[in-house]
Parts: structure tokens; sequence; C-alpha cells
């Protein structure tokens, strides 16, 4: 559990918090209006403008609360994470619930007390701290399907630069590829052969060897350098997307450049590059 909270947690750039807002202002509503917490099942007036306010309050809370408090936040978190997420959500929740415990003060005309206060954030936790671990889950379940390639962590670009990475030609007068990792894309496995592509002066090259997929990887040693099906391996650095599931990905290699399978049974082996 406690490296589940660690893992990366991509946010959305755009932010969308109007959408956010309207759909915790729908949660606000059918929490209030059709559960009816709080003693408004007792409640003589008219429950649907009470309710109606408590949602209106949600919803500009969770837009304040989106430009001032969680856009800076995440600016100044080089890597944004579960844990920051679901306490976001949880931050999000207890801004809603003071200001809940104030509205109910002016709309039902008694004095504040922290003890009322208390009252108000005691059920709102306990019913939506399982709901906020449910969503975010959710999301990061999401976000392994589409949005991978920026869970995985990537190397500093210079440090690959100095590397080099020689692929071996096993044949008597054959010709070795010496090329630096950075620019090493994917190695398919093709009968007696293996084809290596790679970057040359920004575009994409191709070159045959006569080995097998194993001896690459062997003459690549490197962590970021990986087998993701029995035909291919690739270089964790140049996957600039992927998407699919647990039954599989397609990783695309370099911008815009060639896609490579991920089989099932290797799957598991490339979430678990996720720290």
């Amino acid at each position: 559990m406690h490296n589940f909270f660690l893992r990366p947690y991509p946010i959305e750039k755009d932010g969308k918090w109007w959408k956010y807002a309207l759909i915790a202002g729908a949660v606000v509503f059918f929490f209030l209006f059709f559960l009816r917490p709080f003693g408004l099942a007792n409640y003589q007036g008219n429950t649907f403008f009470v309710s109606l306010c408590y949602t209106l309050w949600a919803i500009i809370a969770t837009i304040l609360y989106g430009h001032i408090v969680y856009i800076p936040w995440a600016k100044h978190v080089k890597v944004w994470r579960i844990w920051h997420q679901s306490l976001t959500f949880l931050l999000l929740l207890l801004s809603i619930t003071a200001g809940n415990s104030i509205l109910d003060c002016v709309l039902f005309r008694h004095s504040f007390s922290w003890i009322y206060f208390l009252a108000y954030i005691y059920p709102t936790l306990i019913f939506f701290i399982p709901i906020t671990l449910i969503i975010v889950s959710l999301g990061y379940q999401k976000r392994l399907r589409t949005r991978l390639a920026e869970m995985l962590p990537k190397e500093d670009s210079s440090v690959q630069k100095n590397q080099v990475v020689t692929f071996h030609d096993h044949t008597v007068n054959g010709a070795d590829l010496v090329i630096p990792v950075s620019d090493f894309l994917y190695a398919e496995a093709r009968k007696n052969l293996v084809d290596v592509c790679y970057l040359h002066e920004g575009k994409v090259e191709h070159q045959q060897l006569r080995s097998t997929l194993t001896a690459a990887l062997a003459d690549a040693n490197i962590p970021s350098i990986f087998q993701c099906h029995r035909s291919f391996i690739v270089n964790l650095n140049n996957i600039t997307a992927a998407e699919g599931n647990s039954n599989g990905y397609r990783l695309t290699m370099g911008d815009n450049g060639p896609v490579v399978p991920v089989s099932r049974s290797y799957v598991a082996k490339l979430r678990s590059f996720i720290r």
C-alpha cells in the first residue's frame, strides 16, 4: 500500500476545473437531497432549495480551490504522486465541508461552534475517504491505459548520450553496430537476424545483424533497455506514448516513430519501472 501511494500520477495539464466543480456539485446534491444527513430528513422546509445552496457552494469552492491551491501546488512538485492526488481530494472535501458548516448557520440561523463544525467533518470524512480512494484508483488505472509513457522514469538525455552500446554481428566478417544509447529505439528478432532500429541525425535507421535477441539484450546490458515481447527489446528513455491495458500495450518509440508491441506476459515487467 505504501508503494502504491508513492507511484507517479500524471495530472491534467488543462485543469478542467469546471468539470470537476460540476461533478462535486452533483455529488453534494445527491448526498444531501437523497440521503438527507445532518438532520435534513426531519427538515420541514424546502429541501431542494437547501440542497441547491450547498451544491452552488461546492461548485464555487471547487473552482477556487483548483486555481488557488491545486494548480500552484502542482507546479512546485517535481513528480506528482498518488498521495498528492488523494490528499488534494481530501483537502477539497474539507474546504467544502468548512463552508457548509458556515452556510448551515446562515440558512438555519444558529450560532457557529467548533463542536458543530466537527459534527460536519466526521461523517464527511467517513463517507468520502473510501470514495476518494476509489476515484483516485480508477484515475490511476485510466492513466496506466493512456498515459503510461509519462509515468515511466526517464534518465537525463545527456547521460545516455555519453553512453555507447555495441551490438555485435556474429558472422565472421560482420560489422558491429556502435551507437549512443540515446539513439537506440528498439531491436526486433527476425529468425536468425536482429533488426536494430535507431536514430541517426534525427532520422530512423535500421541495421540487420546476425545475432539473437538474447545476445542483443546482453550487448546492451543497460537497465533502461528491456525486453517487452519475445521478439522485441526497447529503450525505456525513447518511449513517447503508451496505450493499452493488462492484455498488452503499444509503445510509440521516438517522436511519431515506429510502434512496438508489449505482450501480455511482459506488461507487469513494463509497469514495474513505475516508481
